[in-house]
């Protein structure tokens, strides 16, 4: 490969010093010899065996990669500068096989580890894999081909008035406003006070993607069981309170309503983690197992403070914390390409100041404003004079969307049915 680089012309170069990095190269010498017509690239001048040479005496690395004898000889190994494209994927397997190999290695170290908690240890070796795979196929995700012909068809059916959209929440508040639905890559922030019903408007547009979309569905519930959600989502379904449950006097069409929502929610797409203390590193790699498998097309989890992060350095900090957790589920929408949706807590501030929340209310750090896509704000509507009142109206504040109108729907929340309903 060095000799093909240093015969071919200025285009074969530019070609090639987009595609080839310093750990293609396996011996200290070679590398030595890429750096140099990496620093001479760099400068815009022609790569050729003279001036590698000179850049390698000024470096103090001449004799170290053996003089001119090895120039001589790296030389007469390629002539034609075109067989490059096809050595190159030869070189690409060895430096995967090669990160693998230096893998492997640190796996059995810290396997052997005794101090070393086993679920730290697993979150660390799925994601290094992960890591690992990206070098095998960086080249085509770096392309831009595939991305360009998405956008064209996109733009092609905008102009023809079809609506390529997302997934819709099945609040109508909601889909007034986020017209593109919830696409792949996004990261949705829903963020209220506690105990202002965020948790059942997420359950409510899971079963809505689940049960109704026939999408798979997988739930993060870092704060109740995966029982206690599927209880409250077959009574919201049903709309039959816990009061009447409890009362045993239900009729017979509040009995075939239960029946008819427990089986449509147990036949849905719907997995659960309901594990309490999850880091963010558990819940990417659960997450990608779960996509491997089979294709998921929505991410929920509840909620986003009670994620642990992974560093030492989130450990010390909360808001360092905060910001890696936020980080980490960014990258895991965009990675899977599927929508994640992030309830957070808002903080005392709105009412302090007796207002509408606003996204630098979100606790914690400034980072889940800049890294949500679309960030939903729920709060009390100004008419609700009641604060004691069992069917609220409550406002979604539309206050972030990257690709759509901003704006504030309202409907009413029926809190003994845990549900919102049109307003």
């Amino acid at each position: 490969m060095l000799s093909c680089l240093a015969h071919g012309n200025d285009k074969v170069q530019q070609d090639m010093m987009e595609r080839l990095r310093e750990d293609h190269f396996y011996s200290h010498e070679t590398r030595l010899i890429f750096q140099a017509a990496l620093r001479i690239h760099a400068k815009r001048i022609h790569i050729n065996w003279v001036n590698i040479e000179d850049e390698l005496r000024a470096s103090g690395h001449f004799d170290v990669i053996g003089g001119s004898g090895k120039l001589t000889e790296i030389s007469a190994f390629c002539p034609n500068s075109k067989n490059w494209q096809r050595y190159f994927p030869k070189l690409e397997e060895a430096r995967y096989r090669r990160s693998l190999e230096t893998l492997a290695n640190d796996i059995v170290v810290r396997a052997r580890d005794r101090e070393l908690p086993l679920q730290e240890l697993k979150e660390w070796s799925e994601t290094s894999v992960m890591k690992a795979d990206f070098v095998i196929d960086e080249d085509d995700r770096l392309s831009t081909a595939k991305s360009i012909e998405g956008a064209i068809d996109n733009i092609e059916a905008l102009s023809r008035g079809e609506m390529r959209r997302g997934i819709p929440t099945g609040l109508r508040a909601l889909d007034d406003y986020l017209t593109l639905g919830l696409r792949g890559g996004d990261m949705v922030v829903l963020a209220a006070r506690p105990a202002m019903g965020k948790s059942s408007a997420a359950m409510q547009i899971a079963e809505h993607v689940a049960v109704d979309l026939r999408k798979r569905v997988l739930i993060f519930s870092l704060e109740m069981t995966s029982t206690s959600l599927m209880e409250r989502m077959i009574k919201s379904r049903s709309k039959i309170s816990l009061q009447t449950l409890v009362s045993g006097k239900m009729n017979q069409f509040q009995l075939d309503a239960i029946r008819t929502a427990t089986n449509q929610i147990s036949s849905a797409p719907i997995l659960c983690d309901d594990g309490a203390g999850k880091s963010i590193g558990y819940i990417k790699s659960v997450s990608r197992r779960a996509h491997q498998r089979e294709q998921i097309d929505l991410i929920v989890i509840d909620y986003l403070q009670l994620v642990r992060g992974d560093s030492k350095r989130s450990r010390d900090n909360r808001t360092c914390e905060v910001e890696e957790v936020s980080n980490g589920i960014k990258e895991l929408a965009k990675d899977l390409n599927v929508p994640v949706v992030a309830l957070a807590q808002l903080n005392r501030d709105p009412e302090k100041r007796n207002g509408k929340p606003s996204m630098s209310d979100l606790k914690g750090s400034g980072s889940l404003e800049q890294d949500a896509d679309i960030c939903i704000l729920m709060n009390f509507s100004e008419e609700e004079l009641d604060a004691y009142s069992q069917t609220p109206k409550m406002e979604f504040i539309v206050a972030k969307q990257r690709e759509g109108p901003t704006g504030t729907g309202t409907m009413t929340f029926h809190k003994s049915i845990t549900r919102f309903l049109p307003a």
